[in-house]
């Protein structure tokens, strides 16, 4: 729920901004008029629009939208006092948390979705080409989602969130978002008929432009100042009393007790909205990035003048140390061939040592204006997020490339002569992976891509196997197909026990173990089945 300034958000829509860049830029309107700490109704006055249109997409209609915001809000009122003290994005963030709690776990289902009090026109008959979904078609497809589903496109395509607050609102982890929406944005997309960018704009278009709070100001029933001093006295009673119990049980006797050492301060998660130093010049070190670094995130610019023309990076930072030593973050004049790219100010990047101390680097000063930084920075965060191993063995999941791991040893056998996979060899379990490759001769700005895998059924099994049949790997010039947007990875068992890993970068032939002059090339017909189950998906 993005806080939204009437006034310049009609004119930065007016002017062609994205919904997510008015959010960022009411937000800012929003904290600096908030320097004080607001009043629970100034609050519901500034914010309580935005509140009924986030819960209007949620439960499909005026009245269920109201009920929604109206417990809400009802939630929030007890606490309202430490909520503020705590400051603007504490309040902001638990009445997102109530509000999706309240859908998720409280708000009636409904059989069919209803239309909003807007004016909706049907579907000519016969439709036009491509035409523009009606509001009627646009509330029947979000009620095909799951309650999670719905949320996440809410708070992340509507109200601009990054992965990091949905799932603070959804109580999830930022992989289960993403899940969330890939599949919601698949399914919304082929039901509309529309492309995942126009959703933003067909999903606001929906709702009520400005929504009246006036049936949020009249609840919750304001209590006298006489019994909030009361309950004031009793909460500041009832902490002290708990204060000596603890003092008491914690202090030392006269026997030797030890007094326990104090708890070391926690660093808070890095974020775009921490407030960073101006950025500093890019240094170059012979030691690896995750000695000096524990975190590093990416933060575009959407403001004037920013060249950056892509989706916002997810708001999480690459902290694996595997991961933060594959960014390549070369200074200006560092590569030598740099790629057909804008020029000017696109991003920045933070960087955090272990102890919190934040250094700010712009991406001008990185070699080819920060492009091949940001490419390496999305595939780092991908194989961050692929998630946990789907099955108990671990070689069926989709691990972290950049490891560069194997899972199996070479023999006397395959070092030597012998083909590292053999005619006639069995596989009685595989799961195809698909992970993102860094381009450095890309020609456009690089995107956030996901890793893909799924664990082959049967029929999977029964076509790699008949090409096993036919033949195995053979000895000889290195992998033809090195470079491309994916690395395709089987990771298979045979009926011996042995693990094999098989990469390719287009799926016509692989490399067996990761070793270049040993490959295996596949039919047709299973590079249509792998890219069909990987890249379609």
């Amino acid at each position: 729920m993005a806080g939204r300034d009437p006034d310049r958000y009609g004119a930065a829509r007016a002017a062609g901004a994205t919904l997510g860049e008015v959010v960022r830029q009411s937000e800012v309107v929003v904290a600096q008029r908030w320097a004080e700490a607001p009043a629970f109704d100034e609050y519901v006055v500034a914010r309580g629009s935005d509140l009924l249109r986030t819960a209007w997409l949620l439960t499909g209609d005026e009245r269920g939208a109201e009920a929604l915001a109206r417990a809400t809000l009802d939630a929030a009122w007890p606490r309202w006092s430490h909520l503020v003290d705590r400051g603007a994005g504490s309040y902001d963030a638990e009445l997102r948390r109530v509000l999706v709690a309240g859908y998720l776990h409280h708000a009636p289902r409904r059989r069919r979705p209803t239309t909003t009090g807007q004016t909706t026109r049907p579907p000519a008959t016969p439709r036009p080409p491509a035409p523009r979904p009606a509001a009627g078609d646009v509330w029947a497809a979000l009620a095909e989602l799951t309650r999670q589903q719905r949320t996440v496109v809410a708070l992340s395509v509507v109200d601009g969130l990054g992965d990091a607050q949905v799932a603070h609102a959804l109580d999830e982890a930022t992989g289960e978002v993403r899940r969330h929406r890939e599949h919601a944005l698949a399914a919304l997309s082929g039901r509309l008929g529309v492309g995942e960018q126009e959703l933003g704009g067909l999903l606001d278009g929906v709702l009520p432009a400005d929504p009246s709070v006036d049936a949020l100001l009249a609840r919750p029933a304001r209590r006298s100042p006489r019994w909030r001093v009361v309950r004031d006295w009793v909460a500041v009673l009832a902490g002290l009393a708990l204060v000596a119990v603890v003092v008491g049980l914690v202090r030392p006797s006269d026997h030797g007790g030890v007094v326990p050492p104090p708890p070391e301060p926690t660093i808070a998660p890095l974020s775009c909205l921490t407030q960073a130093p101006p950025p500093s010049p890019p240094s170059t070190s012979a030691v690896p990035l995750h000695t000096r670094y524990d975190a590093v995130l990416v933060c575009a610019q959407t403001d004037e003048g920013s060249v950056w023309a892509n989706s916002l990076p997810p708001d999480d930072a690459v902290t694996a140390p595997a991961a933060i030593d594959a960014l390549v973050l070369d200074p200006r004049g560092a590569a030598t061939h740099c790629a057909h790219l804008p020029t000017g100010p696109a991003f920045r990047v933070l960087l955090r040592t272990a102890d919190g101390a934040l250094t700010t680097w712009a991406n001008e000063g990185l070699a080819c204006n920060g492009w091949p930084a940001l490419d390496s920075y999305y595939r780092a965060l991908a194989e961050q997020g692929a998630g946990p191993a789907v099955d108990a063995d671990g070689f069926l999941g989709c691990p972290s490339t950049l490891t560069g791991q194997r899972t199996s040893t070479p023999s006397a056998a395959v070092s030597g002569a012998a083909p590292g996979l053999a005619r006639g060899t069995v596989l009685v379990a595989a799961t195809a992976c698909l992970h993102p490759a860094v381009q450095p001769q890309a020609s456009t700005p690089p995107s956030f891509r996901a890793v893909r895998g799924a664990v082959l059924g049967g029929p999977g099994l029964a076509q790699l196997n008949a090409d096993l049949a036919r033949s195995g790997s053979r000895r000889g010039p290195r992998l033809a197909c090195l470079a491309g947007p994916w690395t395709y990875e089987l990771r298979a068992r045979t009926d011996t026990g042995r693990l094999v890993e098989l990469t390719s970068g287009c799926a016509r032939e692989f490399a067996v173990d990761g070793r270049q002059r040993d490959t295996w090339p596949v039919s047709r017909e299973t590079t249509s089945m792998l890219r069909a189950l990987l890249v379609a998906n």
